[in-house]
């Protein structure tokens, strides 16, 4: 599976550059981790977008098979209790990338992820309310793992961060 930008646009596009430094700040980022003695489970989405419906509401990435495996089988032995994200905006896009650790187990797994704010207003608006942020990291057959945060703000564009 290829990085490929968000709006499928050619490489010299800064919507392109944008995805291209989340990738890199990533990379970066899990090398600290390691050599910090970490685990670090780099993820490669194929898409990254905004739900709202009764099943899901949130952010929603889709992994390729194996790296959703590693994921799953992460999740059923640690507990991923804190977070840092790390946010970029640019006029169409909001990028992030969000770090799920776990403290007592030095295990991060780190999600780079982009949305475009404009078109899914509604969307932001409904997690603004909810109070809470959804992370839904799936495959294709629709099996997901869940990260849940209550604090909603460094997932919002600057502008809709409020009070949250």
């Amino acid at each position: 599976m290829s990085e490929n930008p968000p709006d499928g646009t050619s490489s010299g596009d800064p919507a392109q550059s944008g995805w291209q430094s989340v990738i890199d700040d990533m990379a970066a980022t899990a090398d600290e981790y390691r050599e910090r003695g970490w685990t670090a489970l780099e993820l490669h989405p194929g898409d990254s977008v905004l739900v709202d419906s009764e099943t899901r509401t949130g952010l929603d990435v889709v992994l390729p098979g194996p790296e959703y495996e590693d994921l799953e089988s992460l999740t059923e032995d640690c507990a991923f209790t804190d977070v840092d994200v790390f946010r970029a905006e640019t006029a169409s896009m909001i990028y992030l990338l969000v770090v799920e650790t776990d403290p007592d187990s030095e295990t991060a797994v780190l999600v780079p992820a982009y949305y475009d704010p404009g078109s899914g207003q509604s969307k932001v608006e409904s997690i603004r309310s909810d109070g809470d942020f959804r992370l839904f990291c799936r495959r294709l057959d629709d099996d997901y793992v869940e990260f849940v945060h209550d604090h909603v703000a460094p997932f919002l564009p600057e502008a809709m961060q409020g009070d949250r």
